[in-house]
Formats: structure tokens, C-alpha cells, sequence
């Protein structure tokens, strides 16, 4: 397999990376026990050399962590305290808690609010390691108590101090523990097995990642706004399946802005709002300025154009305009030159277009991944190229998605992706958009093969995105 660079660590969003990277993780069968197991070995074996340790266990995963740790420790013939936060844990740390609870070889104390922090100080002073498995990435706003005091009173200590993953918000150890990536400047990183796989491959952390989370605070629009772009008296309905995927993605608000011939014959959605431009049969230039006005966040561009050279210049003009991710794909791709693709751009062709496009190709899969990956970085586009494996490229990082089927020949299934990561688009950065479309459109077929061998149509596959994003959130 080509060598490629996986998914960047985005500063500001650790805590979602790392959420991703466990989904992928335990969707490859390595489950997020196992990667607790692992880490709590790890500061174990950072700690080996002391005699009495204390470990500071939150309720979250890092707790997990944590008590993990505590085990390896007491194995090993460790005086260990566990100071455990009280509250309710998560499903993996209170797993861990539990097996902690049944072993005399390992005291266990209950932290419930900032007082109970003076009566430890004594016992603290015994100690000549203390272990931070408060928080870890997940922690947002300022730290609350009892957490807030832990950290106080773990700072005035001698003892050598270790955090786990990440140091708590305050907290100053002599040595952070990074599993798997470096999350702080001076973290030395630690591997916990996840699987090279659940960075290289697209799977149920992608969609997580581009998927907002709703807090129910929200008005219509919030979740965003995309638009549609495409039509000609020839192809009447096919930017209603890219409409009809993006709807069932969970996109506000949906729009199509089409030639007057494809407005009156459209099949009706009320969920949909057809928008007819000043054109009869097929875009021209004189459309342009009005699509790229149009208010959305992401638009689809490209599904039942047509070739005409007036369409050309419609998809010319508008790129320039569109300020804003524009998946392009179907018969767009084949009116375009690649200077004229952008950052802001995610194309989607399949084996034909791409070579009409780039001019050339490459049989040898593990040369195809280095031309896609060669013309994303190129063109500064993500480039998400159909086939039995699809590659998805941007101009730093590559991944492959192998869900999909034989079945995915059927005509319409295009349209179907193109939505989808439209939809994702409006929330979303356009890599993580791309990932998880192409993973979710992938499954989503899968899941009607499952239901109906191979006898199911785009439509088909429409209906199941839903269980497919049902499918994904087994693994948060």
C-alpha cells in the first residue's frame, strides 16, 4: 500500500480527533477496553520506579485510564491509592472502577466535594508519584470542583507527577503521557494500539467529526443551508436525488436552482425548494450571478447539466463567484479545466472523469492513490475518486473508504454521494466532509444490499442514510 499522511490533529479540536480515532478503532474490533488497558499499562510503566502512588481518576474515559493503571500498579507490588472523583462514570470507566472496587490491594477514596481535599493532604505527603486522570481531551470551560482544589493541592506536592493523555486545565506535571499523538507541546507520545487503519481508512469517527452536535438551543438554519445546482431538459431529475441524500443527512434547509424546463417538471418535495432561473432548457452565463447570490452555506453543482459550451461558461463564472465549498460533480467535471479548481472545491469523479479531467490514470492501485493524492495537492481541492475502494485526498492528507458494493453501479448512486457531502459540507470542513459522505453513502448501500441483494436503486440507498448514521453512533 502507498505510504500516506493520515488525518491532521487539528489544535483546537483534540478532543474530537480523539473521539474519532476510538470509533474507528472499535469499528476495526479494537475496543475502547482495549486501548484503556493499554494506556493505564503505559503510566503504569512510567511510574514503575516509585513505591506508593496515588492516582487522581475522573468520572470520564481518562478516569478509565486511570483505574486501569491502578491495577497494573498494584500487580506489579505498588502501595496504590485511587482518589476517585464521585458521580457518574462512563460506560468504560465504570467498568474499570469496578474491578478496582473488588481488589483489597488498592485503597480506594471517594472525592465528592472540594473539603474532602483537606482531609487526603496528609496521606498525599506519603506518596512519591501521583498520577493526573482527571479530565483528559474532553474538558471545556474553566474546571469545576472538587477538580478545581485536586489541582491545587496536587501542584503543592513533591511527588513526581504524571498526567495522563493531557494535563488537567492548571495542573503541572513532570511528564505528560500522549496516547498515540502529541496533544501538548512537551507530551511524550505513548502508543495504546490503535490501529494504523483507523486513521488511513474512513469509518465511524468521520461522520461523528462531521456531524454537529445539537443542542436543542437552535433555530431553523442553524444546521445549514445548501443549495443545489443543476438541470437541463435532458436530465430533469437528477439534482433531486443529490436534494433528496442531503435531506436525509440532516440538512435545514434545501434548495435547487435549475433551468425553467426542469422547475416545471421536477417531481414535488414540499421538504425542497425549487428555485427556476431566467434560463429555458439548460444553464447559460446570464444564471450565473443569480446562483452565486443565492444564500446557503455549501452548494452541489454539477448533477444533469449537459455539455452545452453555454453551460461552460454557467460553471466558469459561478466558481469564480462562489464563495463558499462547492462539491462538484456529474457532468460538471467534464466542463471544467483544472485551473480553474480551487481550495473551496471537492470534486467527485469517478475512473472516466477523472482521467477527462487530469488526463491520466493509473491501473496499479497503489499508483492511483498517489495521483489523487498528487492532484489534490496540486489544485489545493479535495478530491474524493469513485471506485471499488474510494480514494479521498486533500492537499495534505489521504485516506481510502471501503464500504460500498457492486451494487453502487446503479445509476443515480453519484448524485446520492454528492449530497451527502454537500450536506456535511454546510457544517463542516471539507476533508472530514468528504470522509464521512463517502463512508456513509458507502454503508448506506450496504445496508441495502443486506435488505435486497442487489436488486435496489439510488432511492433505495436514500432511505437507508438514516440507519446508516444510526449504525455509526453504536460507536460513540
Amino acid at each position: 500500500m502507498a505510504k500516506e499522511k493520515s488525518f491532521k490533529v487539528k489544535t483546537l479540536d483534540v478532543a474530537r480527533y480523539s473521539k474519532l480515532l476510538d470509533m474507528n478503532s472499535a469499528y476495526l474490533g479494537v475496543s475502547r477496553l482495549v486501548l484503556m488497558e493499554n494506556a493505564g499499562r503505559e503510566v503504569a510503566a512510567a511510574c514503575s520506579r516509585f513505591s506508593d502512588i496515588s492516582i487522581f481518576c475522573g468520572t470520564g474515559n481518562n478516569g478509565g485510564d486511570g483505574f486501569a493503571a491502578a491495577r497494573h500498579l498494584s500487580s506489579m507490588g505498588k502501595k496504590v491509592t485511587v482518589y476517585a472523583v464521585a458521580g457518574v462514570r462512563s460506560k468504560d470507566a465504570e467498568m474499570n472502577h469496578s474491578i478496582v472496587r473488588k481488589l483489597d490491594s488498592i485503597r480506594l477514596i471517594y472525592i465528592s466535594d472540594s473539603k474532602d481535599c483537606d482531609k487526603i493532604k496528609d496521606d498525599l505527603q506519603k506518596a512519591d508519584a501521583v498520577v493526573d486522570a482527571l479530565l483528559g481531551v474532553g474538558v471545556k470551560g474553566e474546571v469545576r470542583e472538587p477538580i478545581k482544589t485536586l489541582v491545587k493541592t496536587i501542584n503543592a506536592l513533591k511527588a513526581y507527577k504524571v498526567s495522563a493523555d493531557v494535563p488537567t486545565p492548571g495542573l503541572k506535571p513532570d511528564i505528560t503521557l500522549s496516547f498515540h499523538n502529541k496533544k501538548t507541546e512537551d507530551a511524550k507520545v505513548v502508543g495504546i494500539g490503535i490501529p494504523k487503519e483507523a486513521e488511513t481508512l474512513c469509518g465511524p469517527g468521520d461522520v461523528f467529526a462531521a456531524i454537529p452536535k445539537r443542542a436543542g438551543s437552535e433555530h431553523k438554519g442553524d444546521f445549514g443551508r445548501l443549495l443545489v445546482v443543476g438541470g437541463s431538459k435532458e436530465y430533469v431529475g437528477t439534482t433531486m436525488l443529490a436534494a433528496k441524500a442531503a435531506c436525509r443527512t440532516g440538512v435545514d434547509l434545501i434548495s435547487i436552482a435549475c433551468p425553467a424546463y426542469v422547475a416545471k417538471r421536477i417531481a414535488y418535495d414540499p421538504n425542497i425548494l425549487i428555485k427556476p432561473l431566467a434560463s429555458e432548457d439548460f444553464l447559460t452565463e446570464e444564471d450565473a450571478d443569480l446562483v452565486a447570490a443565492m444564500p446557503c452555506d455549501a452548494m452541489v453543482l454539477g448533477n444533469g447539466l449537459g455539455l452545452r459550451e453555454e453551460t461552460r461558461a454557467f460553471v466558469k463564472k459561478v466558481l469564480v463567484k462562489a464563495n463558499k465549498p462547492v462539491i462538484i460533480d456529474a457532468d460538471a467535471l467534464k466542463l471544467l479545466s483544472v485551473k480553474e479548481i480551487g481550495a473551496s472545491h471537492v470534486l467527485t469523479p469517478h475512473a472516466g472523469e477523472f482521467r477527462t479531467l487530469f488526463g491520466n490514470y493509473a491501473d496499479a492501485f497503489e499508483d492511483r492513490v498517489k495521483l489523487v493524492a498528487s492532484k489534490a495537492k496540486k489544485t489545493g481541492a479535495i478530491v474524493v475518486l469513485k471506485g471499488p475502494v474510494d480514494i479521498v485526498s486533500g492537499p495534505t492528507c489521504t485516506k481510502q473508504n471501503k464500504t460500498g458494493n457492486p451494487g453502487m453501479t446503479v445509476g443515480g448512486t453519484g448524485d446520492v454521494l454528492a449530497g451527502i457531502i454537500g450536506a456535511l459540507a454546510t457544517k463542516s470542513e471539507p476533508f472530514e466532509s468528504a470522509c464521512a459522505g463517502a463512508f456513509l453513502s458507502g454503508l448506506a448501500g450496504d445496508l441495502c444490499r443486506d435488505k435486497l441483494d442487489y436488486s435496489f436503486t439510488a432511492t433505495d440507498v436514500i432511505e437507508k442514510i438514516p440507519d446508516a448514521k444510526a449504525f455509526c453512533r453504536q460507536y460513540e
